[in-house]
């Protein structure tokens, strides 16, 4: 064999290994797992682990928080459910109004869209900048309403890992039941 085809073979091998060192393919075909609450429920990649985090105010009540369990791919999720009367479009827009007029968010994307399971989901993407520690992070947020019940799903982390955050969040969209 010709040295140039044993150092094209080598150079390949390396970004292979690589490639899964960095979680990149692994993300793609990772198991899922579900949460289900009361009539609720949505499915998730499963390397997130669920953690402890008191979330709960006037508004709002945490349901579930769960945390990436893989170190290349921080990730976090959190379900929140409301404890007032408002719709899932009042409350987006609820959230719209705080972040654009912070100096320190800024709002990418709206749009309500209904998911195969015919749950309409009022969607937010959006950047944060943490000007304590000029941290940029990437949130995608969505509102939605089964029965009486309005449901509020964040998936968020560094901004670096917005590829991953977002199929994390189509894999919920296309799932919320």
């Amino acid at each position: 064999m010709k040295k140039s085809n044993i150092l094209k073979m080598g150079i390949i091998g390396t970004l292979i290994l690589i490639i899964f060192a960095s979680g990149c393919i692994n993300s793609f075909t990772t198991e899922t797992k579900t949460l289900s609450e009361g009539i609720m429920s949505f499915s998730y990649p499963g390397f997130f682990n669920a953690h402890s985090d008191e979330i709960n105010n006037s508004k709002m009540q945490k349901v579930a928080y769960f945390v990436s369990g893989d170190l290349f791919n921080e990730q976090y999720i959190i379900v929140v459910k409301n404890k007032t009367e408002i719709s899932p479009t009042e409350l987006r827009d609820e959230t719209i109004s705080k972040n654009e007029n912070s100096s320190t968010s800024e709002v990418l994307s709206t749009s309500t869209e209904t998911n195969p399971n015919g749950v309409v989901v009022e969607t937010i993407r959006m950047t944060i900048l943490y000007t304590g520690n000029n941290e940029k992070t990437r949130h995608n947020l969505m509102y939605f309403k089964l029965n009486d019940t309005v449901y509020g799903i964040a998936v968020y982390g560094p901004y670096s890992n917005r590829g991953q955050i977002t199929n994390t969040s189509n894999i919920i969209f296309q799932s919320i039941n």
